[in-house]
């Protein structure tokens, strides 16, 4: 009988990458107050009602710029 193996860990280092990459934008949209969830459906249908995180990373810095101009 073979044991079931259980990996908590990815596989390929492709696998590792995409799991990089969508740990990284749990992150931000977390910082941003934003749903992670709510984020990638509005990607994934083109609805684009949410702006991007780049838009978004922009507009927060501009505003805790503390004295320091970020945007020009």
């Amino acid at each position: 009988m073979q044991r079931l193996n259980i990996s908590y860990a990815t596989q390929t280092p492709e696998g590792t990458q995409a799991w990089d990459t969508f740990m990284s934008l749990v992150g931000t949209t977390r910082k941003l107050g934003i749903s992670f969830l709510q984020y990638v459906r509005d990607r994934i249908s083109h609805t684009r009602k949410i702006p991007t995180l780049a838009t978004m990373l922009c507009e927060q810095s501009y505003l805790n710029s503390f004295g320091y101009l970020s945007m020009p």
